[in-house]
């Protein structure tokens, strides 16, 4: 699978995934799905409260949200691990590099993100890639689209794992 790009594309679509895979997870253990009653199961920095670093990241992370979100308050993912600053400095700095333009475009690693959150079903991360994606002007059929390559995808693994189908593809060298 080339997708138009060479191995340095495919090796950014294998970090895009697994990151996103991450952050899912991260979502999901935070139990940020099901924030019905507002908290999470790390209560929130807020950050006007934060010290040094911690502020620092949060406003750069506000900052991110207002411009690739339009939204003026800080996405609840980093400010729950912002209990831990080193873990959000290394995750803000992951997303960063990992979801920045490079042989992929941004906007197309983050097409690669949904997709993984709604294989996932991660209401928590398809509503953040969704709102990113919508502000870069994606439209509902473009979103359509990605949740049919999914569900395509996701039947054709069913298929052959539940067939036991052994692959005869190996890739090109």
């Amino acid at each position: 699978m080339r997708l138009g790009v060479d191995e340095v594309g495919v090796t950014e679509l294998m970090g895009v995934t697994e990151h996103a895979v991450c952050m899912v997870t991260v979502a999901g253990a935070l139990l940020l799905d099901s924030l019905a009653d507002g908290s999470a199961l790390i209560p929130l920095v807020e950050p006007a409260r934060a010290d040094g670093d911690v502020r620092t990241l949060l406003e750069e992370i506000a900052a991110a949200a207002r411009t690739t979100m339009g939204r003026d308050t800080i996405p609840t993912v980093w400010s729950a691990i912002a209990r831990n600053p080193h873990y959000l400095a290394s995750t803000w700095r992951k997303e960063q590099v990992v979801m920045g333009a490079g042989a992929l475009a941004a906007r197309d690693k983050r097409r690669v993100a949904l997709g993984v959150a709604m294989n996932a079903r991660s209401r928590y991360m398809i509503e953040y890639h969704t709102a990113v994606l919508r502000r870069a002007g994606d439209s509902n059929d473009d979103l359509l689209e990605i949740l049919g390559v999914v569900d395509h995808y996701n039947s054709l693994n069913t298929l052959s794992d539940g067939m036991q189908i052994e692959s005869d593809i190996r890739p090109s060298t």
